[in-house]
């Protein structure tokens, strides 16, 4: 039988165009672009479905970042198919765009199943490409002649993304260049945090080493607060009273969830009485632009979008450096380097400080006032100084292996489990931060004495919350409200010729009286949404001995849950249920609320919160006092 070609039912179907290496590398750039914009979709809808997972802990610039990245990674890689195809033309034409079309998807399927195993995702990727790659290259003509479309859509997104930042910039310092000057003789106000620095390890407060010797003389300006108490015992909660006055329970504050915008912050409402607002943040885990923190501040600086930052914002690097990480201890000459790039370098106040102090040189107007907040990280876990510095108590890390028990062993290990060796190296190594960050604090002070800025600024040091060393056999934060995670430093130094110094304040107070006494310093005779008393009563006429006989504000503390890191393997006494602590006279009360379980510390006999009263009929008085408390403030 003989065909005949000219029947469309006999003629020969034309043979699919085969990609070359120019169309390969066309490919990565469209696969790469789309990987970038997939990964982007999958972030934003992941954190607006998600009940227990709402930050994104990176760079608010990702937006345009994770296409940029992705798009450099899939031009690599497609160079590399390329030369492929130039040695082995057929296997390089039949892997190629399967492996660009399979990677396609890894990206989105990483950032929005973060949990699941990544090699899951990566067997459904490549099952994915080898259905649809055959179907991409039997189209391959088609495709091709209106690929440059495409591509040029795909970048006008990535631009549209990147330029809706420098717009939102842009607009919110317009915004502040148009708001009127407060009146004259208005302070600056600059508040600094000390994260993760408990109180009793300062000698400030009469700790046998010289941890603080830069906060001990500022305090001799202005005013130490001895029992200056925390209400939360982790940072993001902590920051959301400090900002607002609002309680934690108030505010509603979740482990790993923004801060609702219900509230007023101190940034908004100083912003709106004309002051110029910036924010510099260390730790980029629970003080970032996603915290909600940043509300109301016109300039907010947290992760720094170094080279090596901005490669990680992208799943499939990442994925890549957390997989070398996991190989590191095959690789023991260049295990730390592997760990320390896949987790990136921690912020240092020195970073801090610079920021801060180029934010001042480059202000166009000088004579706005300004509100500034501070977060140093240093004394966070793990507990490693900078390279380069030296450790004044102890010997200190003696070699990699001692750095790496910080960065890693500490996090992971049942601590109670430790030698004692390893504790107090622990301990020194805390010690240690907390000296380096004093130091930080005491150059920052000094620079801004040498420019004139300090006697016309209202300076407030403190800190969020502690940290467990041991007692209670309760280690790290966010795991109860004894005063070890409670308790921290306040020193306020007033502006020049406005306080009376030095002043000592033994009285429990509460950082959410902050916001109040900030507000009432700064813009005086002014409303101000705040809740709680100004602080400045006990340096503003009789001071203390006129607030005794006064009704002191409350001072709560609360923990909704223990922390998710679970660094005690379980021992929180939040894992029975939600914690609120009240401060007042010389005794602390604890309650959780899961099982009604009951402590009353009295901080005279027992400050270390060793023996509880709780128990005994001698104090059912003031047991049902603050109960009845607590009932009030936690409805």
């Amino acid at each position: 039988m003989t065909l005949d070609p000219t029947r469309p039912e006999t003629s020969l179907k034309p043979a699919a165009q085969r990609p070359g290496a120019l169309d390969l590398m066309l490919l990565s750039v469209a696969c790469g672009l789309a990987a970038g914009e997939l990964e982007v979709a999958a972030r934003v809808a992941r954190r607006s479905l998600s009940t227990t997972d709402q930050l994104y802990l990176m760079t608010r610039h990702f937006v345009w970042l994770v296409p940029v990245v992705n798009l450099a990674v899939f031009v690599f890689f497609g160079g590399v198919l390329a030369l492929l195809m130039f040695a082995r033309p057929r296997l390089g034409g039949w892997l190629g765009p399967r492996l660009l079309v399979g990677f396609l998807w890894l990206p989105m399927l990483l950032a929005a199943g973060r949990g699941v195993y990544p090699e899951a995702w990566l067997l459904l990727s490549l099952g994915i490409a080898s259905w649809l790659a055959p179907v991409i290259m039997g189209r391959w003509a088609i495709i091709r002649a209106r690929l440059p479309w495409g591509l040029a859509v795909l970048a006008a997104l990535v631009s549209i993304q990147g330029g809706s930042i420098l717009l939102g910039d842009w607009r919110k310092q317009r915004q502040e260049d148009a708001r009127p000057l407060p009146a004259a003789g208005a302070p600056n106000v600059l508040l600094i945090v000390l994260d993760t620095v408990r109180a009793d390890h300062l000698s400030l407060y009469g700790y046998e080493r010289p941890t603080s010797p830069n906060l001990d003389r500022l305090a001799q300006r202005g005013v130490r607060f001895d029992q200056a108490r925390s209400a939360a015992p982790w940072t993001l909660a902590s920051h959301a009273t400090l900002f607002t006055s609002r309680w934690p329970h108030e505010l509603g504050v979740q482990w790993m969830r923004p801060i609702p915008g219900s509230a007023t912050t101190l940034a908004e409402f100083l912003g709106r009485q004309g002051y110029a607002t910036a924010g510099f943040v260390g730790n980029t885990f629970y003080c970032s632009y996603d915290s909600g923190l940043d509300r109301g501040f016109t300039h907010y600086q947290d992760h720094v979008l170094d080279t090596a930052g901005a490669i990680r914002s992208a799943a499939l690097v990442e994925l890549t450096l957390k997989s070398l990480a996991n190989f590191a201890p095959l690789l023991p000459a260049a295990r730390f380097e592997v760990i320390k790039l896949a987790a990136g370098e921690r912020k240092g106040a020195h970073v801090v400080n610079r920021e801060l102090l180029d934010w001042l040189t480059r202000r166009k107007e000088p004579r706005r006032p300004f509100f500034a907040f501070l977060n140093y990280v240093d004394a966070h876990a793990p507990y490693v100084l900078p390279p380069g510095v030296g450790s004044p108590f102890g010997p200190g890390p003696q070699s990699e292996a001692d750095v790496l028990f910080l960065a890693e062993g500490w996090q992971a290990l049942d601590k109670t489990r430790l030698p004692p060796q390893a504790l107090a190296f622990a301990r020194d190594s805390y010690d240690n931060c907390l000296a380096f960050l004093d130091g930080q604090l005491g150059a920052l002070i000094e620079n801004l004495e040498r420019r004139g800025i300090l006697d016309q600024t209202l300076l407030v040091v403190t800190a969020d919350h502690g940290e467990g060393l041991g007692e209670h056999d309760l280690f790290d934060h966010g795991e109860s409200l004894y005063r070890t995670e409670i308790r921290v430093p306040l020193v306020i130094v007033p502006p020049k010729g406005r306080g009376q110094a030095p002043v000592a304040v033994r009285r429990f107070v509460s950082l959410r009286e902050i916001p109040a006494t900030i507000a009432e310093l700064a813009r005086p005779g002014e409303a101000h949404p705040f809740s709680g008393e100004s602080l400045s009563r006990f340096w503003n006429g009789p001071g203390e001995r006129e607030s005794e006989s006064s009704i002191p504000s409350p001072v709560l503390s609360e923990l909704v849950s223990p922390n998710p890191l679970n660094p005690n393997q379980g021992r929180s006494p939040a894992s029975r249920g939600p914690l609120a602590a009240l401060a007042e006279g010389d005794l602390v009360y604890i309650r959780s609320q899961g099982d009604g379980r009951e402590q009353l510390f009295d901080q005279n006999d027992d400050p270390r919160e060793l023996s509880s009263r709780a128990q005994s009929p001698d104090w059912r008085p003031m047991l049902e006092k603050f109960r009845a408390l607590l009932s009030r403030i936690q409805p």
